[in-house]
């Protein structure tokens, strides 16, 4: 979603307006907290409660709204494509990791992806579009070494206070503090 129409009236000059985040009027910074592109799969349209709607009759909802009501999945047959593309890719075998991902991008009606194409960032793009708010993407993210360059590179909003060392979590002093068999060190960049 990266148009969006003002319906709080916190925001008077611009109410009633319709914002595209790519081409924001003068005065509008993007991203911002209150305004930030979203895939759509994050609302669920003409489903919520009816006190979120401001127009239950155009189904526009009010600045209450911004957390939706969905399910929340453990586990998709999707990411575990994409889990298995990912093991062949380290494997060096495209032809076997494309065609995992392409099971997925078959399903959703898209653009199969050929061999040559699938690299590591191609697989976070699709986990990504297919994922989307369903999975917990740092994890995944800190899982793959790419927190650091993926939020250098994609989310400017968090840019200015990443640091490479959120790559790993600190380890709590009490397991540190606890480990009396061998010197547990701590993660660098933590105290």
């Amino acid at each position: 979603m990266r148009k969006f129409a003002v319906h709080n009236k916190e925001y008077a000059k611009l109410y009633g307006d319709t914002i595209d985040t790519q081409n924001p009027p003068v005065g509008v910074t993007v991203p911002s907290r209150p305004l930030y592109a979203y895939q759509s799969k994050c609302t669920t349209p003409y489903n919520h409660p009816d006190g979120l709607y401001s127009n239950s009759k155009t189904f526009a909802l009010n600045s209450g709204a911004g957390a939706t009501y969905t399910d929340q999945y453990m586990f998709r047959l999707a990411e575990t494509y994409l889990l298995r593309a990912e093991a062949y890719l380290a494997l060096n075998d495209k032809d076997k990791a494309a065609a995992d991902i392409n099971v997925i991008r078959d399903r959703a009606h898209a653009k199969p992806v050929s061999a040559s194409q699938v690299t590591l960032d191609y697989i976070l793009d699709e986990r990504m579009r297919e994922l989307g708010v369903e999975e917990r993407r740092r994890i995944t993210l800190m899982r793959m070494g790419k927190l650091y360059d993926r939020v250098m590179k994609c989310n400017p909003y968090y840019a200015k206070e990443m640091e490479k060392h959120y790559e790993l979590w600190p380890i709590p002093y009490k397991e540190i503090e606890a480990n009396r068999g061998a010197v547990l060190e701590q993660n660098p960049g933590y105290e």
